[in-house]
């Protein structure tokens, strides 16, 4: 009866003592497990738990400043100098394709121009066909000689050789230009007066000059 007694006590105490563990384990700071463990980093509230401060959630987070995914005003790598507005676009700026292009301004294609004489030539052969007719006048000077008095059939003119002028005339004796030639036979052969250079006059004996000598090629 006595060891009946003696292991019931035993029982009851033992009973009492882990009732009494459990319960002051609860309120056991240094406990890791206990609910109200200030020193539990995964129980605490997330505002203060350090893990909750992520660097790539935050939203000053500087991982988050991607330089090319933020608005394009302040992306560096959006400024492309090619594709922004023609009016701030520097490659734009074509100087042959403005208004005020220095390269349109051509002094030889201007709409307005001087001409050298009036009336102008309609063609070559208005020109030839005015030469031809100086060409056998005498009446051109005071010595009675025309231009086929010296050179008839294509005489005296060195037509079978290739000279274009200017060159060297030995009768001359000077490089001259085909114009300088015709003044040369004008004031001396034909005792006549020279042709100013921009007349009609001018360019109709150079021109029938260079028909004769062409009509002289096809026949030889």
């Amino acid at each position: 009866m006595n060891k009946m007694m003696t292991l019931l006590i035993a029982l009851v105490m033992s009973a009492g003592m882990m009732s009494s563990a459990a319960y002051a384990g609860s309120h056991n700071p240094c406990n890791p497990c206990a609910m109200k463990n200030p020193c539990n980093p995964c129980s605490m509230e997330k505002p203060a738990n350090p893990c909750a401060k992520n660097p790539c959630g935050m939203k000053a987070n500087p991982c988050a400043m991607n330089p090319c995914s933020v608005k394009k005003q302040a992306n560096p790598c959006g400024m492309n100098p090619c594709s922004m507005k023609k009016p701030a676009n520097p490659c734009a700026k074509n100087p042959c394709g403005m208004k005020a292009n220095p390269c349109a301004m051509n002094p030889c294609a201007a709409s307005k121009s001087t001409p050298i004489r009036k009336p102008a030539f309609k063609s070559f052969g208005e020109a030839a066909a005015l030469g031809k007719k100086m060409w056998s006048d005498e009446n051109l000077g005071t010595s009675g000689m025309a231009c086929l008095s010296c050179h008839a059939d294509h005489e005296l003119l060195n037509l079978d050789k290739n000279q274009n002028y200017p060159h060297y005339v030995k009768m001359v004796g000077d490089v001259v230009t085909l114009d300088q030639m015709i003044n040369y036979c004008m004031i001396n052969p034909i005792k006549g007066k020279q042709l100013e250079q921009n007349s009609k006059e001018m360019t109709a004996m150079a021109a029938y000059f260079r028909a004769y000598r062409m009509e002289y090629l096809r026949n030889r």
